[in-house]
């Protein structure tokens, strides 16, 4: 094999490595952020959680994502799942949706059953989404006080603790910022207070179709426009009318009835 073939190989290979690479950093799961939180509706076990992608091929929950639930100060903590690994889901699209959720939400609402039973800490806790280094994502409420332990056990703070918990009502992330109908990394400030407010709860699975819909191009906060579609072509008698001279009479009047 000539010198030049050798490197053309080389080069290939190369080339097939870093879209191997590429392939398998966006197919995972950690370009996900945390939603949506709620203490439930009053009744038992009605709590969830609920993160979302903001890139496609994140459904890989298999690779190890888990959650973290922590008391006011952290003195309490609950992994979920606490042993093995959660599995994939279906959907794995930018904007789609996981719910985990508490034993009293029905099956085929929620894609995870855990016991997070957030009632118990509405007035004050956090939740972490935990995933690869530097991905993961977490919020506060209330008189959470425990940034610190976040930071040491889990590598991830929450900020500012946002709004207590509220029965029959949720914290949910604002995505405000940029484009104001998609979930984007810039939406999270890294501060609870600042990133959730509470509103009316809206518990989304993964097999629901997700509602965001992408910005025009430069942003503005709404849809993007339809795409155009080209004019119609002129019929072969008004283009012959239009580049042609007319040297009768009879030939004028049928151009003007093709107008």
């Amino acid at each position: 094999m000539s010198g030049l073939r050798k490197f053309a190989l080389a080069i290939a290979l190369a080339l097939v490595g870093l879209a191997s690479l590429a392939s398998s950093a966006s197919a995972t799961f950690h370009l996900m952020k945390i939603r949506e939180v709620s203490s439930g509706t009053g009744t038992a076990d009605s709590s969830y959680v609920e993160i979302q992608m903001y890139f496609d091929f994140q459904n890989f929950l298999s690779g190890g994502a888990r959650l973290v639930r922590c008391n006011s100060d952290c003195s309490a903590s609950a992994t979920f799942p606490p042993s093995g690994a959660f599995t994939n889901v279906a959907n794995g699209h930018n904007q789609d949706t996981v719910l985990f959720a508490d034993s009293g939400i029905p099956t085929g609402s929620k894609d995870f059953n855990v016991n997070l039973n957030l009632d118990s800490i509405a007035a004050g806790g956090a939740v972490c989404y935990l995933s690869e280094l530097g991905f993961s994502d977490c919020v506060s409420w209330g008189n959470f006080s425990a940034n610190s332990t976040l930071m040491t056990d889990y590598g991830t703070s929450a900020g500012t603790p946002a709004a207590a918990l509220t029965s029959g009502m949720a914290l949910r992330r604002s995505i405000a910022s940029g484009c104001a109908t998609m979930l984007e990394p810039g939406d999270d400030m890294n501060n609870s207070s600042v990133d959730f407010s509470l509103t009316t709860p809206n518990p989304r699975s993964n097999s629901v179709t997700p509602t965001e819909t992408p910005c025009m191009p430069g942003g503005g906060g709404g849809p993007a426009p339809p795409t155009p579609t080209s004019p119609a072509a002129p019929s072969p008698s008004k283009k012959k009318c239009k580049t042609h001279k007319h040297r009768s009479a009879q030939a004028a009047k049928k151009c003007k009835k093709h107008k």
